[in-house]
C-alpha cells in the first residue's frame, strides 16, 4: 500500500455566483462567461441544501466561439469539477489577496526609532562619514547578476577657524548628504533618478527620506518635525505622506512638515536630532496581454535591506554608536493576477484547450479570452482572493496494486473587490452548507489562512489604495 499525497489543481474564475435556491439556471449549459453554480452531479440539475449528494462545481467558459473548425468545437462547454462526495472533502480554506509591502529600514531618529538608544549620534565637523547599503533579492540580481550594494560618504565641512578641537555639527547635514548620494548612485537607482523611470526601465531600489526633529525635542519626531522627500517627488506623495505618518505618531496638531530636499536648508549647529529612512522599490518589466507568454517572469520577491556605518576601509567594527532598526522586512503580494493566469492557463490545457505561444494559433483558438478584464477572465494586474476546497476520490481497484485515494483541489479564484468578496462570501456559505450542515462531510469549518504582514508604515513613498479588510 502506498500514498501519492499530491493533488490534482483546477483554477476555476469566479465572477459571479449562482445561490442555491435563487432559480434562474436549469443546466450547466445555461452558464455564461464567469458564472459559477452548484449542481448534482447524478441528476445535472441545481445542487439541494437539503440533499446529501454528491455535487460538482460548475462555470461558464470566456470563449467567445464555440467552434474553430469542422472537427473542434466545444469551446463553450462548461467549465466542471471533478464530483465532490462531501464525505470525502477533508480541508476548505481561503486565502485573501494583498499587495506587497516594501522592506523599511532606518537609521537614527526617525519616527519609528522613538525610545531606541543611540538614534540621535553626534557628527564632528571636518569628518567623513561612510554609510554602507546592501540590496538584496532578486530584482537586484536580475539587473546587476549580482547584489547592490555601495558605500556613501558624508562631508561634515570645515570646522570654524577659531575652533580649537572638531565641534558637533547639525546632524541633518549627514543625513541629507548620504540622501543625495544614494540619489546619484547608479547602481541604487537603476542609472535613473528617483521620478522618471520609463517603460520598461529598470526603477530605483531604494528611495530615501530624511527625518530630522526640532531643537530642543530631545529627538522625538512630534509636531513641527521635518520630513525631507527626494527632489522631484510628486505634491500627491508628499500630502499622503504627512498623513500617514501623522498617523502612525497619533499627531492631531500641526503634525510633522513634509517638504523636499531642494527645499530645504539644514543649520549648521544646533540640538537637532536627524535620521534616515530607506524604503525598498522596484519597478518590473510587464508585457501586455497581446504578446503574453506563460514563460514570462515576473517577480514577487521582497528586496532586503541591510545598511552600517563603516571607516574608511569599510570595517562596520569601527562604529557602534548609531542606531539602524528594521521597520519591515518585506512581505511579497499574495493573490497576484500572474499567479492566477498561469493557473487557468493550465487548467485549460488539461482541458485541450492550451494557450498557443504563436501568436496567431492563439487567436485561432481563443487563448486571448483567457486573459482581460471581462467575466471568467483573468486581469493580471488585479489581486485574487481564493477559496481552496481538497478533495479524494477513492480508488476501490488499482490495477497497479497501488490502493491509494486520487487528490483534487479546486481553486475558486474571485476578484479582491468588495463585489468579488460577497460573491466569494455567498458561494462559501452555500458549501459549508452542503459540506458540513448537511451532516454528509466532516470539515469542522472553512478555515482563513493566516498572514503577518507588517503594520501601516511609519513613512510612505507612493500613493496606493487602502487594502480591503478581510472576509469575516
Amino acid at each position: 500500500m502506498a500514498y501519492f499525497n499530491h493533488a490534482f489543481k483546477k483554477t476555476i474564475v469566479l465572477s459571479e455566483y449562482l445561490q442555491l435556491g435563487a432559480g434562474g439556471i436549469s443546466t450547466t449549459q445555461a452558464l455564461t462567461p464567469g458564472q459559477v453554480a452548484i449542481f448534482n452531479s447524478e441528476t445535472w440539475m441545481e445542487a439541494n441544501i437539503g440533499d446529501c449528494c454528491q455535487f460538482i462545481l460548475a462555470a461558464g467558459a470566456p470563449y467567445q466561439q464555440d467552434k474553430v473548425g469542422s472537427h473542434h468545437g466545444g469551446y463553450q462547454a462548461s467549465i466542471k469539477s471533478k464530483g465532490i462526495n462531501p464525505k470525502y472533502v477533508t480541508k476548505l480554506w481561503r486565502s485573501d489577496g494583498h499587495l506587497a509591502q516594501n522592506a523599511i529600514l532606518h537609521i537614527g531618529t526617525t519616527p519609528f526609532t522613538e525610545g531606541i538608544a543611540n538614534c540621535c549620534p553626534e557628527f564632528l565637523c571636518g569628518e567623513n562619514y561612510h554609510l554602507r547599503i546592501d540590496i538584496k533579492g532578486s530584482p537586484a540580481l536580475r539587473a546587476l547578476n549580482h547584489q547592490a550594494y555601495a558605500e556613501i560618504t558624508a562631508y561634515t565641512g570645515c570646522c570654524a577657524d577659531d575652533a580649537v578641537a572638531p565641534v558637533a555639527v547639525n546632524p541633518a547635514i549627514v543625513m541629507l548628504a548620504w540622501q543625495a548620494g544614494i540619489l546619484d548612485s547608479p547602481i541604487l537607482m537603476g542609472g535613473l533618478n528617483n521620478q522618471e523611470t520609463p517603460t520598461g526601465a529598470q526603477g530605483p531600489f531604494v528611495i530615501p527620506v530624511v527625518t530630522v526633529t526640532e531643537a530642543g525635542d530631545a529627538g522625538v519626531v512630534t509636531d513641527g518635525s521635518t520630513l525631507i522627500y527626494p527632489t522631484g517627488t510628486d505634491a500627491a506623495v508628499l500630502v499622503a505622506a504627512k498623513v500617514a505618518t501623522d498617523t502612525y505618531l497619533g499627531l492631531v496638531g500641526p503634525g510633522v512638515t513634509v517638504t523636499t530636499a531642494d527645499l530645504y536648508t539644514p543649520a549648521a549647529y544646533t540640538d537637532e536630532c536627524a535620521g534616515l529612512t530607506l524604503v525598498g522599490a522596484y519597478i518590473e518589466t510587464r508585457f501586455g496581454d497581446c504578446t503574453f507568454q506563460p514563460s514570462d517572469f515576473y517577480n514577487v520577491e521582497p528586496l532586503r535591506l541591510y545598511a552600517s556605518e563603516v571607516d574608511l576601509n569599510g570595517d562596520p567594527c569601527a562604529f557602534t554608536g548609531i542606531c539602524i532598526a528594521t521597520e519591515c522586512p518585506g512581505y511579497q503580494a499574495q493573490g497576484l493576477g500572474e499567479s492566477v493566469a498561469r493557473d487557468f492557463i493550465l487548467s485549460e490545457s488539461y482541458r485541450q484547450i492550451p494557450m498557443a505561444t504563436d501568436l496567431r494559433i492563439r487567436e485561432i483558438t481563443q487563448g486571448n479570452d483567457m486573459l482581460g478584464t471581462g467575466p471568467g477572465q483573468v486581469d493580471r494586474t488585479a489581486l485574487y482572493d481564493h477559496l481552496y476546497i481538497l478533495h479524494s476520490v477513492p480508488r476501490f481497484n488499482n490495477p497497479s496494486g497501488v490502493f491509494d485515494n486520487d487528490q483534487y483541489i479546486i481553486d475558486i479564484a474571485t476578484l479582491s473587490t468588495p463585489a468579488g468578496k460577497t460573491e466569494q462570501m455567498n458561494f462559501a456559505t452555500d458549501l459549508n452548507m452542503l459540506i458540513v450542515e448537511t451532516g454528509c462531510g466532516h470539515v469542522a469549518c472553512l478555515k482563513q489562512e493566516e498572514s503577518s504582514p507588517c503594520h501601516d508604515p511609519s513613512i510612505i513613498v507612493v500613493v496606493t489604495a487602502p487594502p480591503l479588510p478581510p472576509l469575516p
